[in-house]
């Protein structure tokens, strides 16, 4: 029995270091496999920030077209309601200057100077007929071109709507990468 004993206690020694060592691979396996899930989940989080900053930079780059769009279609439509204006411009002084006539035509006794005046009168109402006839269609082209400004608008504003909701995303993808540090 003396003998048995010290092999007991041999065996404990030799048993206990034996586990040790084979649990020192299991917690290395733990570590190794944690790391190896950070990682991956990093290169995941690369790849969605790579293409997500991919996409930024192409609908920045549409954006940028989209103004130039934008700025040539108000250049356009103010060119437009310029023309607009003048219009009614003219037409406001060609009314005035009816009405100046047809008073000096009313006022004159002169036989010569009637005439001049109701010559001069003839044209002035067949100038004011030419700006009537004229102003729907520059009115029509102010309100197209007014048209086409707001739908251009409308599709910068959906792309920069567009860069919004992936700044959006990036500042949340970042967000639990922060939190984790």
């Amino acid at each position: 029995m003396r003998r048995l004993l010290p092999l007991a206690f041999a065996n404990f020694f030799v048993a206990g270091p034996t586990h040790a060592i084979a649990q020192a691979p299991s917690a290395d396996a733990q570590t190794l496999q944690s790391l190896l899930e950070e990682v991956r989940k990093l290169r995941q989080d690369l790849q969605f920030t790579a293409a997500t900053v991919q996409r930024m930079q192409i609908l920045l780059y549409r954006i940028r077209n989209q103004m130039e769009v934008v700025a040539q279609t108000r250049q356009r439509h103010d060119e437009a309601q310029a023309a607009l204006t003048q219009m009614k411009y003219q037409r406001e002084q060609a009314a005035v200057q009816i009405k100046q006539q047809e008073e000096s035509f009313n006022r004159s006794d002169d036989p010569n100077s009637r005439k001049y005046i109701e010559e001069n009168l003839e044209r002035m109402k067949q100038w004011m007929e030419q700006i009537a006839q004229a102003e729907p269609e520059v009115q029509v082209r102010e309100t197209e071109r007014a048209n086409d400004l707001r739908i251009e608008q409308a599709k910068l504003s959906d792309l920069e709507d567009q860069l919004d909701r992936l700044d959006n995303q990036l500042a949340v993808a970042r967000q639990p990468a922060a939190h984790s540090r």
